[in-house]
Formats: structure tokens, sequence, C-alpha cells
């Protein structure tokens, strides 16, 4: 799918070139190497968009699917990205396949 009005300047993000209302769709795939809780959000310029966390307590080695859909107010100039983190140091393995999407759509 072609991009229009965002950008790639960022490594693994996606730069909001025109203010609006945006839908973002999200997925990922991965398993921890320990029994740990892992959340998953999508960021706009370093902050957890909060209707995208998902938090779950996954067990070693067992893979699971974070995804969802969220509309969101973007500015311009905005930095949407995927983050991950745990409440230890932890590994995490994506999986096979397609281990990630993140799209960004203006409706508005």
């Amino acid at each position: 799918m072609p991009n229009k009005n965002t950008a790639y300047t960022t490594a693994n993000s996606i730069n909001i070139s025109q203010a609006g209302t945006y839908e973002i769709n999200y997925y990922s795939n991965f398993s921890a190497a320990l029994a740990t809780t892992l959340t998953m959000a999508i960021r706009a310029n370093g902050t957890n968009i909060p209707a995208t966390i998902i938090s779950r307590t996954l067990s070693v080695g067992t893979s699971t699917v974070y995804s969802g859909s969220v509309i969101v107010t973007l500015a311009a100039n905005d930095v949407i990205d995927m983050a991950i983190s745990a409440l230890i140091a932890v590994g995490i393995t994506l999986g096979s396949g397609v281990n990630a999407t993140l799209s960004v759509k203006k409706i508005n």
C-alpha cells in the first residue's frame, strides 16, 4: 500500500505529515524467554496511546498475538511506533511469517 501524507524518516516509525483523525491498526506475534507480563502499545511521540495498551502474562515460550484498532486525533509531525515492555529484562522471539504490522490511515 502506498504511503500518503506520511514518511518513514524515523527508523521503525511512521511520521504523520498532516493533522487529522486516523485509524491505527496493529498486530504483533511473539513469545517470551521467561514467564513474565509483557505489554505492547502503540505510541505517539514516545507516549503510549491508552486505548492500545495490551498487557498479558506469558508462560515460557508461549506465543501470543497482540492486535487491535483505534481511532485517534494526530497532529502534523507526530511519530507513531509500536513498543513492547516487560516487568523484568526478558528476551522475546518474534513469530514466524508476518510477525508485526502497523498501519495508519487518515479518515478525516
